[in-house]
């Protein structure tokens, strides 16, 4: 059997088709497929799976369903075409999130579910790196491009220019029509025995609870060491 590459942090593939085992089959857009190793986990567990890519050729788990998109157009499909949209990894490198989280709402069945991740910049290692480091760097996972490429990225160099808090995720799917289910990660990412590490996540959760008692999620360790952030939601308006 072909080897395909996962261009997704440790864990995260694993965690997503946990996520679609449990989910009645159906047709689905994996966007940006990559090598197709998720479309090919997918069409495993009975979903037929459409998958799409900046360069189709990139794309070697071939069904015939294989087609060449860029996400920052709009997606070449009919309103209400799918049961399930995966996208992993993609909505950070994108000019324009808001319009991506849109077009994946047309392109929907009502009832449909969205499974979308990208790096957590709002875990605990995240933010102390933006507080020491915001006049050099940026979260973790983003930063300034090199300056021998400042003006003259290549297009597939895939930057990510885009960071998603939690916050903003929420906030885009809600205005979206969707409904969020359930958010995972792929991994926690925890440095035991570090006290400072320690005293900090116990004084963001003190601040965190007077400000936003009604959402329980700002205290999780989901948000404060996951590595990547998946989010499942179910579109429920349009």
């Amino acid at each position: 059997m072909q080897e395909l590459k996962e261009y997704a942090s440790e864990g995260v593939h694993n965690a997503v088709v946990v996520c679609m085992e449990t989910m009645d089959r159906g047709l689905t857009l994996d966007v940006p497929a990559g090598q197709g190793s998720l479309t090919r986990e997918f069409e495993r567990l009975g979903f037929k799976g459409f998958s799409g890519d900046l360069e189709r050729s990139n794309i070697l788990y071939k069904t015939g369903r294989n087609i060449q998109l860029n996400l920052n157009d709009p997606l070449p499909f009919k309103d209400g075409t799918f049961d399930y949209v995966v996208c992993i990894e993609g909505i950070e490198h994108l000019e324009a999130p808001h319009s991506l989280i849109r077009g994946f709402s047309r392109v929907l069945k009502r009832g449909g579910r969205l499974v979308i991740s990208t790096p957590n910049v709002m875990t605990i290692k995240s933010r102390i790196r933006f507080l020491l480091y915001s006049h050099l760097d940026y979260f973790r996972y983003f930063g300034p491009l090199p300056d021998h490429a400042r003006y003259r990225i290549a297009e597939h160099e895939h930057q990510h220019i885009n960071p998603i808090s939690y916050s903003e995720m929420r906030y885009l799917l809600e205005k979206c029509g969707f409904r969020i289910e359930e958010i995972r990660a792929n991994r926690l990412v925890r440095k035991r025995g570090f006290l400072f590490h320690s005293l900090l996540k116990k004084f963001i959760r003190y601040k965190t609870r007077k400000r936003l008692p009604w959402d329980s999620f700002y205290l999780s360790d989901t948000l404060l060491e996951g590595d990547d952030l998946i989010f499942v939601a179910k579109k429920e308006l349009g």
